[in-house]
């Protein structure tokens, strides 16, 4: 029921009760003066001692009203402030920063004042979560909200963003001083906390946008702001500055943000696969799917490009969950034709903290009727050390289903022996890093070696990631390598053409390295077939029902 009209707005007269109540008596003394006159002395007093406590009376229900008035306001201030303010750090949130940038910006470009937004990205934040427990976890953010106020000058401003991403925003920084700033923050960050006698150390990403330079108002500042944030995860840098919009990569990264959402839901995207090769039998005995991407508009988009932009952004999942239906359908079709073989999924640090991902590709192998070992999914050690403990769960579930794992780009983080020894993997692969020139570069050729004696005595296969050359083919054999993948073998191709493909490996550069090491190539000619593609891509179910009708 809606509040009366007296109740929406404080009214006048409770502002000037006080006025009000002397004008009432005194409207009440006249009143009974001219009536006593008129009727009667004896009359006007009467008529007095009726009007007089009137006003009284009226006092007495307005007070009651003005306090539920100041209650509301209070109550409605009270909710304000919660919903633009963070209730563990206190620091405004997300919505007040957005509100805030434009009227900052508003007031900057009256006074002929640059501005600068510094996004603080906390690295490692999750590991401290989940290995000391999430109040450790809050009292530290706290602190890193307590040590961001100290930075503040004047109008300068924090916020707190995300679950471990905070804004500052500075006044009177431009391109010139913001990496100055940038890299205050950083050694700021860099300083251990301490909690309860623990020192505790984190790192820090800053993405920098200035204003009027590099953005023309208040949500490209933020947007900006944190695009290079990923630049410097992307580069390996403490902080980065966005470059502007004359840059053309940004300008194109820009256009796929808004483009790859469309391009999942007008079927612009197209899986190619990419042969693996066991190196003991010389048969090719799966495939990694790869995702493409043809924009109308853009052209041809690298996966190098569209799939870290998908990792930023919720669109990592649906991304999934259609190469996932394709790559499925794709095996029923192969299956129909005859032909057994494994394809490979990606999955992404995101992928890896949805607890839900196993019980959806156990549905859909349900639906195709397709066995688990045929699917396997590929992780890197980078993306599972983001979330160890959620991706433990995911992976071990994932495990209990049948679905194959493989770590790739094994060798490239930190923390790979210890995390080895714990993921339930099936198949290790070893960087292409390491991989490139190992006939004549002695020291991969140590690295390499290394490898595959760890992964072989943890029970691993080993598969060497871009192979080039029939010289680095042949080394690998001779260190025991188990599958290898690269373009010498293949590059990766659509569905279709893998017909060929197959029919030719026998008189291919890479069966005659392994004849020379005399291991005799299997050679397949049944015919694979590709999954039907059209502009209006048809339900897994109806797909999956055509293809064994």
């Amino acid at each position: 029921m809606p509040s009366p009209p007296f109740l929406s707005s404080k009214p006048r007269l409770v502002a000037t009760g006080a006025a009000l109540l002397g004008a009432a008596l005194a409207s009440a003394l006249v009143l009974s003066l001219w009536l006593g006159r008129a009727f009667g002395t004896a009359f006007g007093a009467s008529l007095l001692l009726v009007l007089v406590p009137l006003p009284a009376l009226f006092w007495l229900w307005q007070r009651p009203l003005q306090r539920e008035l100041e209650r509301r306001e209070s109550q409605q201030s009270e909710l304000e402030r919660r919903g633009l303010h963070d209730s563990l750090t206190l620091l405004p949130n997300r919505v007040w920063l957005q509100q805030h940038l434009a009227e900052a910006v508003e007031t900057a470009r009256r006074n002929g004042e640059p501005l600068a937004l510094i996004v603080l990205d906390l690295r490692r934040f999750q590991v401290v979560n989940g290995t000391l427990g999430h109040v450790t976890g809050d009292r530290l953010l706290e602190q890193v909200a307590s040590r961001l106020q100290h930075e503040l000058r004047g109008e300068d401003a924090a916020a707190r963003l995300g679950a471990d991403v905070f804004g500052i925003l500075r006044h009177g920084v431009d391109p010139r001083t913001a990496s100055q700033a940038a890299e205050r923050l950083y050694q700021l960050m860099e300083t251990p906390f301490l909690i309860d006698q623990t020192p505790i150390e984190l790192e820090a990403l800053c993405g920098v946008a200035t204003f009027p330079a590099l953005a023309e108002d208040g949500v490209q500042l933020l947007q900006r702001a944190e695009m290079a944030v990923h630049q410097a995860k992307r580069d390996g840098e403490r902080f980065a500055i966005f470059k502007g919009e004359k840059d053309t990569d940004s300008r194109r990264r820009l256009l796929m943000f808004g483009m790859l959402r469309g391009a999942l839901q007008r079927n612009e995207l197209l899986l190619h696969y990419q042969p693996k090769l066991d190196l003991t039998t010389g048969a090719i005995v799966g495939a990694e799917a790869l995702v493409r991407w043809d924009s109308p508009e853009l052209g041809r988009v690298s996966p190098g490009e569209f799939i870290p932009l998908a990792e930023q952004t919720s669109l990592i999942k649906p991304l999934t969950a259609w190469v996932l239906e394709e790559a499925l359908r794709q095996l029923v079709a192969w299956e129909s034709a005859g032909i057994r073989t494994r394809v490979a999924v990606n999955l992404s640090a995101r992928n890896l903290t949805d607890e839900k991902l196993p019980e959806r590709i156990a549905e859909l192998l349900e639906l195709g009727h397709v066995k688990p070992e045929r699917m396997m999914m590929e992780i890197t050690e980078s993306a599972v050390m983001q979330n160890p403990e959620r991706a433990a769960v995911v992976l071990e579930r994932l495990r209990e289903i049948g679905v194959a794992l493989s770590i790739d780009d094994f060798g490239t983080g930190y923390s790979s022996l210890t995390y080895l020894r714990t993921l339930p993997a099936d198949e290790l692969k070893i960087d292409r890093s390491f991989v490139r020139e190992i006939d004549a570069n002695e020291g991969n050729a140590t690295i390499a070696r290394s490898v595959i004696n760890l992964a072989h005595s943890l029970g691993l296969k080993v598969v060497a990631e871009g192979v080039e050359t029939e010289a680095e083919l042949k080394r690998l054999i001779t260190l025991g390598c188990d599958l290898a993948q690269g373009y010498l073998i293949s590059r990766p191709l659509p569905a279709s053409d893998l017909a060929s493909f197959l029919s030719h490996h026998h008189r291919s550069p890479t069966a005659l390295a392994l004849a020379s090491l005399r291991i005799q190539p299997a050679t397949t000619h049944s015919p694979i077939v590709a999954a039907p593609q059209s502009s209006v891509r048809p339900s897994l179910r109806e797909s999956l029902k055509s293809i064994r009708a």
